[in-house]
């Protein structure tokens, strides 16, 4: 009786909970901005890796803000991850409270290539305009 077990759940059930994996995987990419290299890499190379996004905020350097506060790089490495608005409005807050600005702009920049044409440009993903009044 043991093989018999071990049969069906070589069988059906190893199959059954890729298939249920892959699921949840695709579920997320479409309804949660879940990168595509995330969550098992289902897709992973049929688009450039999110290393390549860029986090734009006019009047601020990205790059100095990551070097002096763990909180906004941990934010922003979130963010390119899963570049929904829910990781957007937080990376935002804390930029915001971590500076004297009154609004912050905060724009992900997507790479995108055209093969065909040969050209490699960047589009706007997302954005976010947030005010101090706004917390």
């Amino acid at each position: 009786m043991p093989n018999r077990i071990k049969e069906l759940l070589l069988k059906y059930g190893i199959p059954g909970i890729a298939v249920i994996v892959i699921a949840i995987q695709l579920f997320f990419v479409n309804t949660q901005k879940l990168n595509k290299w995330k969550g098992g890499g289902y897709g992973m190379y049929t688009g450039i890796h999110y290393y390549y996004d860029q986090i734009y905020i006019p009047g601020l350097s990205v790059d100095s803000l990551i070097e002096v506060n763990r909180d906004i790089e941990n934010a922003f490495r979130m963010l390119k991850r899963m570049p929904n608005e829910n990781n957007l409005k937080k990376a935002a807050n804390i930029v915001l409270k971590t500076t004297d600005k009154d609004s912050i702009h905060v724009q992900i920049w997507k790479p995108t290539v055209d093969s065909k044409k040969g050209n490699y440009s960047r589009k706007l993903y997302n954005e976010l305009y947030l005010k101090k009044s706004d917390l």
